[in-house]
């Protein structure tokens, strides 16, 4: 985050904070609890973990989504279980959870240990590894074999392009998105739902959808949880992305971070290799987790929240009118230098068990009724790729820093780039 530079006009600084609202916010949000950025019914930004707790756990009514983020979900799930409401909510996640409970992710530990792999066994050692894209690879295999089977020919190479192009469609706002028209006017005038990329993948759910529509079902995964439940295509399309970008950006990161320690790297390694023949544990990547956890607190793949005022109300002195939005910059929390001891170093022990720590400081996967409900499946699946792989290679880093970009997700820019060497 940092301040706007030079004389911007109040329109250039507020179409950048529609469109990119990370690079509108002030870099003192690092020590300060409370902002307000310039200009009338401007956002409020807070990052004091009893204030954050108050708007994602409101229990008053005071705070709910606003219409971007309504826009957001409902092009990415449709009626499905992020974009639902009231009942229909309800009965979708209580609907969806056993899949992502811990007995369900220890289940799928060795699916996910396989397909890595397996994808390991292609990587051509001459030559630099881009993360991003390689465990792009591995994840949406593991979606497709853990969460959403049934298609005997998934394209994987093509839903792994097809996938970032409709994120980034999705998540485009601009001052169009504030025109006092429908939202379905919106997307028309946005290009909502005319790409190939999005095309290719509603097709794909709507086939996956279709082919699941009925019993009999071999593995108890989202389309059989969800069948009767809640719109199938639409819960397949949402999850898709959902799945792939939290969980590909997050090992992606934790493998550079390796890279850059390798101290932590040999740590994980040691376990991976001792968990292997060690399966009686009950939990056997505990420094796993822990390169895991200090990965997402960190670069969080979702760098920011948004949430709206839904009546008059205040925040550390600053009035709030209905509609007027409040922002939660988790990537600033994350480093916020009055909540973390030196908050930019790298350092899993701080996750280590008993160690103790705000919960309200850490929000990779959100908090309160509208928490990830993968959050636990998210970390166990990061922690299980980034063993197996580090159990096979060396990771060392490769070319000039990653330039971090914080528009719609936690990335790099210029990739994230390792040579790799057997072990």
């Amino acid at each position: 985050y940092a301040s706007p530079q030079g004389t911007a006009s109040m329109l250039a600084m507020m179409t950048r904070a529609i469109t990119d609202p990370a690079s509108v916010i002030p870099a003192s949000i690092y020590d300060e609890w409370a902002l307000k950025l310039p200009g009338p019914f401007s956002p409020i930004v807070i990052s004091h973990p009893e204030d954050i707790r108050r708007v994602l756990l409101d229990k008053d009514e005071n705070f709910g989504r606003n219409r971007q983020l309504r826009l957001l979900m409902r092009r990415a799930w449709g009626e499905g279980l992020a974009a639902a409401t009231g009942d229909s909510w309800v009965a979708q996640r209580q609907a969806a959870t056993p899949l992502f409970r811990p007995k369900a992710a220890e289940a799928a530990q060795s699916a996910m240990a396989q397909i890595a792999a397996v994808a390991a066994a292609r990587w051509d050692r001459a030559q630099p590894l881009e993360l991003r894209s390689a465990m792009g690879r591995i994840i949406i295999e593991i979606v497709m074999t853990v969460m959403l089977t049934g298609l005997d020919d998934p394209d994987y190479d093509q839903m792994i392009a097809d996938i970032p192009v409709f994120v980034r469609a999705a998540g485009r706002f601009g001052l169009a998105d504030f025109l006092p028209v429908s939202d379905r006017m919106i997307d028309q005038l946005r290009g909502i739902g005319r790409s190939p990329e999005e095309a290719r993948l509603r097709a794909l759910a709507t086939r996956l959808a279709a082919i699941r529509a009925a019993p009999p079902d071999l593995v108890q995964d989202l389309p059989a949880l969800l069948r009767g439940i809640g719109p199938l295509a639409d819960n397949i399309l949402g999850t898709l992305p959902a799945a792939y970008e939290t969980s590909a950006i997050a090992v992606a990161w934790a493998l550079y971070l390796l890279a850059l320690y390798p101290d932590w790297q040999d740590a994980v390694r040691k376990e991976a290799q001792q968990s292997a023949n060690d399966t009686d544990k009950p939990d056997p990547l505990p420094v796993a987790r822990m390169v895991a956890q200090e990965t997402l607190r960190l670069y969080p793949p979702a760098p920011l929240l948004a949430r709206a005022a839904t009546r008059r109300t205040s925040m550390r002195g600053h009035k709030l009118w209905p509609g007027q939005v409040v922002i939660i910059p988790v990537y600033a929390i994350h480093r916020h230098r009055q909540l973390w001891d030196r908050p930019d170093t790298f350092d899993p022990s701080r996750f280590a068990a008993g160690a103790t720590y705000d919960r309200g400081a850490f929000l990779p996967f959100g908090a309160g009724p509208r928490l990830c409900i993968a959050a636990q499946f998210a970390v166990t699946e990061i922690a299980v790729v980034m063993s197996e792989l580090v159990k096979r290679f060396r990771f060392t880093p490769i070319g000039p820093a990653p330039i971090v970009s914080l528009k719609i997700s936690t990335h790099s820019t210029n990739g994230l780039n390792v040579g790799i060497s057997a072990v």
